[in-house]
This record gives C-alpha cells, sequence and structure tokens, in this order.
C-alpha cells in the first residue's frame, strides 16, 4: 500500500513545477492542515529541505520498484518454454519407441513367416508403419514439424518470447508503463515534488522530527516518507 501511495507522488501530473518560490511557512502551513489536531505547538514548528524530486527520480523509482514484476514473468515465460521442451522430449521418445516396436513386430513376422505370401501384408503393414514414424532426433524434428500442431515449433516460440523480453532489460520493460510513460513530454530535472523533514512537538508533548512529501503547486504533503521503501530511500534498500 505503501508504494503504491507513493507511485501516485511520483507520478501525478498535477506535481507540476511552481512558477514562483514557495515560503517556508507555505510548507508549515501545509504540514498543520495536514497533521492537525495531531500538533501540540503551531507556533514552534521548523522545517529543513531535505531533497527535491525530478521527473528523472520518479522514473527511477518506478522502474526500481518493477524488478521483481520483471523477474516473474521472465522466470514465467523460462517456466512455459522449459515444460515445452520436456513436453517435446517425452513426444519424441515416445515416437522413437513406437518405431522401435513396429520394427521389432516386422523383424519377429519376418522370422515367423519368412517369405508365406500370405502374411506379406502383415508384415510389410509393420515396416510401413515404421517408416511412418522417426528412430533419431533429426528425424524427429522433420517429423513434428511436418504436423499441424508441433512441439519444436512451440517451443521455439516460447524460446524467442523468453529471449525477446530478457534482451528488453528491466529498463526496457518499465518504461511500456503508463506510469513512465505519462512523464514523456516532461524533461528528467522537473521538479515534480519536494521532501522536507519537520521538526515539531505533538499533542503530548512529545518532539519529533518526520519527513514528509510536499507537492510544490499546490503546496501539499501527499505523504510521510516513514521507514518503509518510497522514493527517498529505495536505491539504498
Amino acid at each position: 500500500m505503501k508504494i503504491q501511495k507513493l507511485f501516485a507522488i511520483a507520478c501525478t501530473a498535477l506535481l507540476a513545477s511552481c512558477a514562483g518560490q514557495n515560503s517556508q511557512q507555505d510548507y508549515i502551513d501545509a504540514f498543520v492542515e495536514y497533521s492537525g489536531a495531531n500538533i501540540g505547538d503551531k507556533e514552534n514548528i521548523t522545517i529543513v529541505h531535505l531533497q527535491d524530486i525530478t521527473v528523472a527520480d520518479s522514473i527511477a523509482y518506478i522502474t526500481n520498484s518493477m524488478v521483481q514484476e520483471y523477474q516473474n514473468l521472465l522466470d514465467e515465460k523460462k517456466l512455459a518454454w522449459e515444460k515445452k521442451l520436456e513436453d517435446c522430449e517425452k513426444d519424441e521418445r515416445a515416437n522413437i519407441l513406437r518405431h522401435q516396436d513396429y520394427m521389432k513386430k516386422y523383424e519377429a513376422a519376418k522370422r515367423q513367416y519368412g517369405n508365406d505370401i500370405k502374411y506379406k501384408s502383415k508384415i510389410d503393414g509393420y515396416l510401413k508403419a515404421a517408416q511412418k514414424l522417426p528412430s533419431t532426433h533429426e528425424e524427429y524434428l522433420k517429423f513434428d514439424c511436418s504436423r499441424s500442431y508441433s512441439f519444436t515449433r512451440d517451443a521455439e516460440n516460447l524460446q524467442a518470447d523468453y529471449e525477446q523480453t530478457l534482451a528488453l532489460t528491466l529498463n526496457g520493460y518499465a518504461s511500456q508503463s503508463p506510469l513512465i510513460q505519462a512523464y514523456s513530454e516532461r524533461k528528467a530535472e522537473e521538479v515534480i515534488a519536494s521532501a522536507y523533514t519537520i521538526n515539531y512537538t505533538n499533542n503530548n508533548n512529545e518532539s519529533l522530527s518526520e519527513v514528509y512529501i510536499f507537492s510544490n503547486k499546490p503546496v501539499a504533503v501527499q505523504d510521510k516518507a516513514d521507514s518503509n521503501i518510497n522514493i527517498l530511500n529505495y536505491n539504498a534498500q
């Protein structure tokens, strides 16, 4: 949930760069409005600018947050390819065994019946059935690819899909996300939010120092940047 909330902070188009300078009091007022009754002494709040968050920062954060999603996709595609290879190998073994079985029946019938014309059709039938089936890996590839459904073709397509996704890399994959594409017309250095350390006393008379992320136009608290993974600390995890 925290990451989703900070995605909203990082991505919203409303966080446009400010035409003028915001004062410290603007940020204090926004914090007071956000925290309300939790603040004890509203007159002694102090703030320290921590850092600005740019479009480039946001893109880097979103990309980093998609690492596991991208890896899961790669794993899924690789597993599908490997399972199809297993199916292909099973089908190859089954058809080569069928070839061998027909050849055994052919040889046994030849030994049993010799040149007896009455059994010629039966003997030839075993041989023809064997000849329609592969006896080696190379023969299996030709046999399989000649069918309307081919395990080999399916495995090759799944391999190509996996390798294409792998070649895309995390950055290429993330760049397709609507969250990043929303920045396509914006400059990398554009400031879209700012982080401030807020020093204040709460209504239990406890002195606190916390980091909050503010939009700049209008000035408003977007969220508290606590110890959970957020746009300020994601690359230190």
